[in-house]
């Protein structure tokens, strides 16, 4: 009887307490719709309340780490043995899904593009954050890449990587923007970069292809809010802008003819974004600010 019970009823109580216990653990770690809405809550407060230094890390940690799922399935060959056993495979899956990742690492670009004033663009961060969405992006969804690629073009602009941002733009990528967008963007970039190396005749001349994008009917319904400072900026606000740089650019080149040109144009389209911005309390202010070098 005592041979009975140590043979057959102890390992039948070890192993039904060990498949109780597997079977918790799987559904604690089951990856379901609610699982998921609660992993990126989780996953976003933790961040926000994170200091800087932690956040990479933290990310790499959740695109690491995996949890157990299993389930029965009738053996490899598909067929079932003779004595009817069932095979256990095991399937690795992140604990948090991979999209989850790619949407906060795109929340920290935003978190470490500063603005302006209370917070500087965090360059040294910025360059982690790039080189980890580089491993993360295959492993995202088709609509998770595609977010996440758009604040890389952000970000390449910010630490003023022109000619990376330019060749993502140009090779495809972005596909949630029309090709228009991606040249009339490209343009911008171009710009930028000949502002950097002082080629004012270049750099007008890209801005003005900017500009006509921006004044092109695909972008008459253009809103931008800025999401470090929560600025709306109209497509005229941004043109005016442009024009001003180009002003600048051609006062510099002492070519005084086009510099009262592009300043007429630039009070032009202030103007209108003013009376576009009335009603926005955040936004007026600094556009009036702007406003004043042409005399508004």
């Amino acid at each position: 009887m005592k041979k009975l019970i140590f043979c057959v009823v102890i390992p039948v109580v070890v192993i039904g307490l060990i498949g109780t216990g597997f079977v918790n653990w799987c559904w604690k770690n089951r990856d379901t719709v609610e699982t998921r809405r609660q992993a990126r809550k989780t996953v976003a407060k933790e961040l926000r309340e994170m200091p800087d230094e932690g956040v990479l890390p933290y990310l790499k940690d959740l695109r690491d780490k995996k949890s157990l799922h299993a389930w029965f399935v009738p053996g490899p060959d598909g067929q079932e043995c003779p004595c009817r056993f069932w095979t256990l495979r095991a399937a690795l899956q992140t604990r948090v899904p991979y999209d989850v990742i790619g949407q906060q690492t795109a929340n920290m670009i935003i978190r470490f593009a500063g603005n302006d004033k209370e917070r500087k663009t965090d360059i040294p961060r910025l360059k982690e954050l790039i080189a980890f969405s580089e491993t993360l992006l295959p492993l995202c969804s088709n609509d998770g890449a595609i977010s996440l690629t758009e604040r890389r073009l952000d970000a390449f602009f910010l630490i003023g990587d022109y000619d990376r941002a330019i060749n993502l733009l140009e090779s495809g990528k972005i596909t949630s923007r029309t090709p228009a967008w991606c040249k009339g963007t490209a343009a911008k970039l171009r710009a930028h970069k000949a502002m950097d190396a002082k080629d004012h005749k270049e750099a007008i001349k890209q801005l003005q292809g900017f500009i006509d994008f921006m004044l092109s009917d695909e972008q008459k319904d253009f809103e931008d809010c800025d999401p470090t400072s929560g600025i709306f900026y109209s497509r005229e606000w941004v043109v005016a802008r442009n024009y001003m740089r180009c002003f600048n650019m051609a006062t510099e080149m002492k070519d005084a003819a086009k510099a009262a040109e592009f300043k007429e144009l630039a009070k032009k389209n202030f103007a209108i974004a003013l009376k576009k911005a009335k009603d926005d309390q955040k936004s007026l202010p600094v556009l009036k600010e702007e406003a004043k070098s042409v005399g508004l």
